[in-house]
């Protein structure tokens, strides 16, 4: 398959594991260059390690950084401050506290 992607910067937060990780690789495959990000710096690193081995001239860059804070992400766009294609994979771990202040109080689904 050609995507039409080759010297694209795409950016895939979330991508050191699971889906988000076989999107890097699956972007990396295509020729595009690849931003892995992930909270730790190891998680990043292992993953980096991982496509180059799968994908041959794998063009990719890895950028630890919790896109879930403001912080996490002002460090990340003063590395990555652009890119052509963004695959937002983040996720919110605890959804018992998170969806609280999405439901009415009140309603049935508060209880």
């Amino acid at each position: 398959m050609d995507l039409k992607i080759n010297g694209k910067t795409a950016v895939v937060s979330g991508s050191t594991a699971g889906i988000g990780f076989a999107i890097a690789a699956a972007l990396a495959a295509e020729g595009a260059k690849v931003i892995v990000n992930g909270r730790t710096q190891a998680r990043v690193d292992a993953a980096v390690k991982k496509i180059r081995t799968s994908v041959e001239n794998a063009d990719l860059r890895g950028v630890p950084a919790d896109l879930g804070t403001a912080h996490g992400v002002e460090t990340f766009l003063q590395q990555v401050p652009q890119a052509d294609i963004l695959v937002n994979n983040l996720g919110i771990l605890s959804p018992s506290r998170s969806w609280r202040f999405l439901i009415p109080t009140g309603s049935a689904f508060s209880k």
